[in-house]
């Protein structure tokens, strides 16, 4: 009986001390987000720097076992350098094959500042995020119609230090054009 029970509460313990003697203990996270439009682009003052041009959003981000999140998101115009060392500018453009005119997709960059808890444990989190947009266009009037497919890579770049949640980082990834509809997230946050 003694040997069934020793590997029962030995394992879990043994893995326990070692998580705690970790420098970080990272964890699959999912939830869901939505992006809202604001026409006054707060995120210009939450996150100043980047140039902002002119797609800002209001941010509701729920992650299971966490708070609710909100904040402010913001399309920025950044430097984007290639494999061949040649500059440009976001949003840019990767060429179809078939018509080097249109795009196949369009990378944009954006930042974002978003809070969770509240209190004393209230943090503030930055991000810098890539946004990959598969475009559709009309075939008569040749306008971009809604995305095929988006995808955002959100990357937690710092915090206010404020808070329960002041030293996490991690990554997140939005699947879907979140734009005034709910859409999954799911990535990996670390805290220390």
């Amino acid at each position: 009986m003694m040997r069934r029970i020793a590997p029962k509460i030995l394992v879990p313990l043994t893995i326990s001390m070692v998580a705690g003697t970790a420098s970080a203990a990272c964890v699959q996270a999912a939830g869901t987000v939505r992006l809202i439009p604001d026409p006054s682009c707060q995120i210009a003052a939450q996150a100043p720097g980047p140039t902002y041009i002119g797609s800002c959003f209001s941010v509701h981000l729920s992650i299971i076992g966490l708070p609710a999140a909100t904040g402010y998101a913001g399309v920025t115009s950044e430097a984007l350098v290639g494999a061949n060392g040649v500059g440009t500018a976001s949003p840019a453009v990767v060429p179809s094959d078939a018509n080097p005119a249109v795009p196949r997709q369009i990378v944009q960059t954006a930042r974002t500042a978003i809070t969770i808890g509240r209190g004393s444990n209230q943090t503030t989190l930055y991000t810098s995020d890539v946004v990959v947009i598969q475009p559709t266009f009309d075939a008569t009037t040749g306008q971009m119609g809604v995305p095929a497919a988006v995808s955002e890579q959100i990357i937690i770049t710092g915090s206010d230090n404020k808070g329960a949640y002041a030293r996490v980082t991690g990554n997140l990834t939005a699947v879907g054009n979140s734009i005034g509809q709910t859409v999954p997230v799911m990535g990996r946050l670390c805290l220390p």
